[in-house]
Formats: C-alpha cells, sequence, structure tokens
C-alpha cells in the first residue's frame, strides 16, 4: 500500500537494502559483538535485525553477567527522522507502562557515534508462534484462554498510559516458564502510538508500519487508531491460536480490507466443532469491522474470551452489545495430599515413550474429554464380560487428578522441590512430571500415551499399568490414590497425547496389550492389529464435550462423565 499524509496511516514497510548497505549493517554488526556499552553491558551476540534496529543479547557486568537483550538504531537510520522518533516511542512506550505483561526497560543512552540504543529484559522463553506451531490443528482450550487473559491484561495497562502496540502478532509475545506458570510478555514496541509524547512530538509524517495479517481495518485504511486496533489483532490471535488457521487469508492488502468489511466467513467452530458456540461469538465481535462495535477494552475482550472456554455460556448472539458469560461456581475440592517428591530415575536410555534429552519444552494441556457411547469390549480382569460376579456396577465415573513438576539437572539430581499444577505449564530440559489420581469409585485405571515417533510417525505406549505397580492389574479400590510416572519426552518433538481412562469394567484392549508387549520396552505396542485396536477404542470414545472442573487454588482437576467410562485427554506440547 501506499503511504499517506497522516500522521496515523498504518502500511508495511519493505525494507529493500542495498549491497553496500548490507555490507555496512554486516560491519557494524560484527563491530558491536565484544563491545562494552557504559563500562557495564557487554554485548555477546545479535539475535535479531531490522529495517530500522539490530537486537543484540548482553551481559550486565554490575548484576553477576546477568543476560539482558540490547536493541541498537542502524546508523543509516539516524537520517531519518521517523525512524529516530519511533526508537524514542518505544523507550517512551516501555518506561511508561509497569506490567509484568510487558517487556522492561532497564537502561537507555547513546553510543559515542551517537547512535540511541536500550537495555532490555531478557526473556528465557520462546514465542507464541512456536507453541501454535506444535498444535497445527489449534491450541488447548484453557492454554489459550489462559495466555489471551494475560495479553488482554497487559495491553489494557499499556492502552491507560497512552500506548498503542499496533504490531502485536504471535513473534512479538514470548512465553516464559515462571515457577511452573508460563507469564507473558509482549515485546517489540517499536512502531507502538505513544499519546502525548515527551519526548518525541509528532512533527513529521508517518511512513510504515505493521504486520497485514493483524490489522485492523482502521490500520490498513490509515485512519486514526486506539486500543481497540490492538484487540482486533489479538482477536485475530485467538482465532488461530484455537483454529490453527487466520480468519482471513487474502492475497493483498485491498482484498484484506474488503474481507474485513464483509466479515468473518468461517467461524471458528466451522474449523474447531468442539469449541463453545460462546468463544464463536466472543471472538467474532472482536473482528468486527467498525471499531466501536468491538470491546471496551482488550482486557473485556480477553476476560469473555476465557469464561467462554471454560464455561461454554454466553447471552451474545451477534448483537454489539457486551456479552454476559456466567460461569458456574466450582465446587469446592477436598484437601490434597501432596505427593511425593518424584524421585529422580538411575538412567534416561531407555524408551518410555516419553524420555528425553537435549532442550524439551512441554506445555501441559488438561482437557477432559468425557464419553458414554455403548461399550461392548470393557470386562473385568481375564475374565468375559458376561461374567456378572467380576463386573463392578457404577453407573457414572469421576475422578481427581494433578501433576506433581519437578526440574531435574542433567546428572539426574534434583533441582529445587516439586510443585503441583493442572495444566498451561512451559517445561523446560530436565523437566519430569507425575499424574496423581484418585476417586471416590472402584474402577481399572489405564494410561495410555500416543507420541510422535521417528520418521513423523506415531506410538502407543501402554504407561499404566506396569508388572511392577500393582502386580500388573489396572484395578484400583475406591479411595485408593495412585501416583503413574514419573515421565520424561524422548527426543521426539509434536504433541504428546496421554489418555487417561478410567472405567467400571476392565477395557479388552489393554488387557491384551498387557500380556504382549515387552517390560524392557516400557509399555511400546508394536503390534499393529493390537494398535489399530487401541486407535479405535479411543476414537470411538472420544466424542463428548467433558464436564471439566478446575480448582486453580488446590491445583487440582475434577472430571466427570454420566457413564461406567471416563476418557480423559492431556496433551503436552514437546518443542
Amino acid at each position: 500500500m501506499a503511504g499517506t499524509n497522516n500522521q496515523d496511516s498504518e502500511t508495511v514497510l519493505c525494507d529493500t537494502i542495498g549491497t553496500s548497505t548490507a555490507a555496512a549493517r554486516a560491519r557494524a554488526r560484527d563491530a558491536a559483538i565484544g563491545m562494552t556499552i557504559k563500562d557495564r553491558y557487554v554485548i555477546e551476540k545479535q539475535i535479531g535485525t531490522g529495517g530500522f534496529g539490530a537486537v543484540y543479547l548482553a551481559r550486565d557486568q554490575e548484576l553477576l553477567s546477568k543476560r539482558v537483550v540490547i536493541k541498537l538504531l542502524h546508523e543509516e537510520s539516524l537520517e531519518n527522522e521517523w525512524a529516530v522518533r519511533k526508537f524514542r516511542h518505544e523507550i517512551e512506550a516501555l518506561t511508561r507502562i509497569d506490567h509484568p505483561g510487558v517487556i522492561g526497560v532497564l537502561d537507555t543512552g547513546s553510543m559515542p557515534d551517537g547512535v540511541p540504543f536500550i537495555v532490555m529484559q531478557y526473556v528465557e522463553g520462546v514465542s507464541l508462534r512456536s507453541v501454535m506451531q506444535m498444535s497445527p490443528e489449534g491450541m488447548g482450550f484453557e492454554h489459550t484462554a489462559n495466555i489471551v487473559n494475560q495479553i488482554g491484561h497487559a495491553l489494557t495497562a499499556a492502552h491507560e498510559k497512552g500506548i498503542i502496540h499496533r504490531d502485536l502478532k504471535p513473534e512479538n509475545i514470548m512465553i516464559r516458564n515462571n515457577s511452573g506458570d508460563e507469564q507473558v510478555k509482549i515485546i517489540d514496541f517499536g512502531i507502538a502510538k505513544v499519546k502525548d509524547s515527551q519526548l518525541a512530538p509528532s512533527t513529521v509524517i508517518a511512513a510504515t508500519a505493521g504486520t497485514i495479517a493483524y490489522m485492523a481495518p482502521e490500520q490498513l485504511n490509515a485512519r486514526a487508531v486506539s486500543g481497540s486496533a490492538d484487540t482486533y489483532s489479538l482477536g485475530a490471535i485467538a482465532y488461530e491460536m484455537l483454529t490453527g488457521r487466520r480468519p482471513f487469508n487474502p492475497e493483498t492488502a485491498f482484498q484484506l480490507v474488503e474481507m474485513q468489511r464483509a466479515g468473518v466467513r468461517i467461524k471458528p467452530s466451522d474449523l474447531r466443532p468442539a469449541l463453545p458456540a460462546a468463544a464463536d461469538d466472543v471472538i467474532l465481535k472482536a473482528l468486527l469491522y467498525n471499531p466501536e462495535q468491538r470491546y471496551p477494552s482488550a482486557r473485556a475482550f480477553s476476560d469473555y474470551l476465557a469464561d467462554a472456554l471454560e464455561s461454554g455460556q454466553s447471552d451474545f448472539r451477534g448483537d454489539i452489545s457486551i456479552p454476559t458469560i456466567v460461569r458456574p461456581p466450582l465446587q469446592a475440592a477436598p484437601p490434597v495430599q501432596a505427593a511425593a517428591p518424584v524421585q529422580a530415575p538411575r538412567t534416561r536410555s531407555r524408551n518410555y515413550g516419553l524420555i528425553g534429552a537435549g532442550v524439551v519444552l512441554l506445555t501441559v494441556v488438561a482437557a477432559g474429554l468425557l464419553v458414554w457411547p455403548r461399550i461392548t469390549s470393557r470386562t473385568t480382569g481375564d475374565q468375559p464380560a458376561n461374567d456378572p460376579a467380576k463386573t463392578i456396577a457404577v453407573a457414572n465415573r469421576s475422578m481427581d487428578y494433578y501433576l506433581m513438576v519437578q526440574q531435574y539437572l542433567p546428572n539426574g539430581n534434583p533441582y529445587q522441590g516439586p510443585f503441583k499444577a493442572t495444566g498451561n505449564n512451559t517445561l523446560g530440559d530436565g523437566w519430569a512430571f507425575t499424574v496423581h489420581t484418585s476417586s471416590p469409585q472402584d474402577g481399572f485405571l489405564y494410561l495410555v500415551n500416543e507420541g510422535p515417533a521417528a520418521g513423523g510417525g506415531v506410538s502407543y505406549n501402554l504407561l499404566y499399568p506396569t508388572p511392577k505397580v500393582n502386580g500388573g492389574s489396572a484395578r484400583v479400590e475406591a479411595g485408593q490414590d495412585r501416583d503413574l510416572g514419573p515421565y520424561f519426552l524422548d527426543k521426539h518433538q509434536g504433541t504428546e497425547k496421554f489418555w487417561l481412562v478410567w472405567s467400571a469394567t476392565a477395557v479388552a484392549e489393554f488387557e491384551a496389550v498387557k500380556s504382549v508387549v515387552n517390560p524392557k520396552e516400557k509399555g511400546t505396542v508394536s503390534d499393529p492389529q493390537r494398535i489399530e485396536a487401541i486407535r479405535s477404542f479411543l476414537d470411538t470414545n472420544w466424542a463428548s464435550k467433558p464436564d471439566v472442573e478446575i480448582d486453580k487454588a488446590n491445583k487440582l482437576v475434577r472430571v466427570k462423565a454420566k457413564s461406567d467410562l471416563l476418557v480423559n485427554l492431556m496433551e503436552l506440547e514437546h518443542h
């Protein structure tokens, strides 16, 4: 798109760098490495570059070599008044905002040659884009709700200080692990709009900005923008997080404007049938063409979406009013006895279908999937299904569970203590988890791993029961707690699925596997016919919307089924 004479115009910069300019930048990059700034910050390496500046990883010598990020404006950009103004706007934006969800500025200044710089927090984590790529069909509902909610609150804190990001996209959202909980950090305020700027008043014509795929209509039409533009971008990101696709896929910016004007044609639930209708309503409202018809704040949008994904209730059906979402009260859970610390295994060389080496990134997403179709293959132990004396007659199934997570050092020793979690955790190298289960009923418990394998294949492992636990029997008495694990990820990246099956009667498909799997391979199922039987069982019984309650205070997940069979899916993102 062509630029306009509007100070709020939003177009896409196409930075065509000539050979001499590129060579000059390469020399500047190499010269910066090893440089000490303000007798304090030692630059180690470049970690990113753009049209006007470069970003470096450095060490703060006054703070025990703590890692920081330094952004330098390119020397030739000093001749570009707009570029200098936007660099100063970024400094002012980060200085104004004081919120844990926004990257913090630590220091500013200028190099001896006049090139300005910013020193910012270093975020040890991954981008939202990399997390999304691990779930190409869409991320888990609770996981999405947690991340979007944090982004919405951070954006609103920025808007209240007169800062509009204007380039919100998955690449500019970092996810870090903070004591087992995921924490969002919004980065790159390089083209932010700063209201009533003190450092760089708007005296020049805007010429560049943004990423087309996530731009609001008013940005593309070069009209004045407000915080509603960031809300629109967040709505587009939420759509993509839940479906794996963007709401619009145009070939040109002009085509995108026309698509936005016509409205979203494919609802998120068209691509993700299990998505609550209320979530459709909330996302589509955020993507309305007219900014006045969207939510009054990014926080309002993210709160409504979180409630819709967790409760699935809303009275909004297409008008421009704010939806009223009623979340059913969560019944108090009984006190949970903390599990014993996870013991480090003697070796990690064996294949649990989950054992890992190298950098491991996990995002634990608990999504209960409960089903109650007619099942004819479930029996008690090795007895035939028609033996009434061996059948546990329970009409409903329920189970509580939580994860016990702990990090290990490369030598196998535990690092710090374990902590409880219900999901939504990004875990790194050397982490392990145990699944703690309990139920007021008798039943038969199975844990099956369906995960990525070599060559892009899928492996199946019966993780529980095992010959060394409970004599190999799946039978669990009422009130009898079970700790399943610990489990580590192997080298194969992708989505690890854990099927927790809690049945009133034994499941023939899994009972048959128990007698043929090799104990040394930790439950790996290799017979194609038995793999197909397991896959068929899971596909058949994984069909209904879950009845899941999450007690965040006690870190407990409660799943229920109006049937004698409960199937619950937990997903771990392995990157």
